[in-house]
């Protein structure tokens, strides 16, 4: 009888031994199998949500410049966290950074009469995924460009293009430039909360200038996005006297120069209330 009784325990340690090597063969599967794939979709979905949400901001921004609204705003969501999974993997947080600094990254310079002129746009603001499974993706806003990056690959694309025309009547060529520049505090903040972007159109004002040729300057490093944008952009009215350098458009050819300029004063409300 005490061989019946020891044999009796040693399969009761084994029966929980092969029990708890199912659960952990369980787990293991579903954090290797199940939570890179899980996670991977939830970073991707809001990857696109901060495009969504971004290019509704573009979109308002555009209307209120368009129709000549000055001293209007609105507040905008941005949400900078993936879900995760409770317990097994944490929300993906982001990065959000409002650069108002005044260093031209557009510069639209051409003769009129005698003068030398330039006008210029500066200030931007992105939102960096700090995916985990996804990859690492970073969302620009930019002279009311939105540019969505690979940062893991080093690739860019040109979202949503800047506002640009150019029209031909009675032969008479003119290129319609829109230039916006974001003003207001600096901030950079990384979470996985919902902040909210207050935009402040202050001001936009309209000239035209008669001009042979125009020169728009972009900076360095959207250079080599923004001048095939360009150039494909100007195709389709049918404008081909379009020339570049390394970082410069040169507008040809012309007759007229429609600038349209719009301050926008930007901020994350947070600040506000601190």
């Amino acid at each position: 009888m005490k061989f019946i009784y020891k044999d009796r325990g040693v399969a009761s340690v084994i029966g929980t031994l092969f029990a708890l090597l199912l659960g952990v063969t369980i787990l293991s599967a579903f954090m290797t199998q199940y939570v890179p794939v899980y996670m991977k979709t939830n970073e991707f979905q809001h990857d696109n949500q901060l495009l969504s949400q971004i290019s509704e901001m573009k979109t308002i921004i555009d209307l209120y410049v368009a129709t000549g609204q000055v001293n209007f705003s609105f507040t905008a969501p941005i949400t900078l966290g993936a879900n995760g999974i409770p317990i097994f993997a944490p929300s993906t947080p982001s990065l959000l950074t409002i650069n108002t600094s005044g260093t031209p990254l557009f510069s639209l310079n051409f003769t009129y009469g005698d003068q030398n002129l330039f006008f210029n746009s500066s200030g931007y603001f992105y939102v960096k995924a700090l995916n985990s499974y996804y990859p690492q993706e970073q969302i620009v806003f930019l002279n009311g460009a939105i540019i969505r990056e690979n940062i893991n690959q080093n690739r860019s694309v040109i979202f949503v293009g800047p506002s640009f025309s150019i029209t031909n009547v009675n032969n008479q060529k003119t290129i319609n430039v829109y230039l916006y520049t974001l003003i207001g505090p600096y901030y950079s903040y990384t979470g996985i909360d919902t902040q909210n972007i207050q935009f402040n159109v202050l001001s936009i004002t309209k000239n035209t200038y008669s001009t042979g040729a125009a020169y728009l300057k972009i900076d360095g490093n959207y250079a080599g996005l923004f001048i095939p944008w360009y150039s494909g952009k100007a195709a389709l009215y049918g404008y081909s006297n379009l020339n570049s350098t390394k970082n410069t458009i040169i507008f040809s050819g012309i007759n007229q120069v429609n600038i349209i300029q719009a301050y926008v004063y930007v901020q994350d409300t947070s600040q506000v209330s601190s």
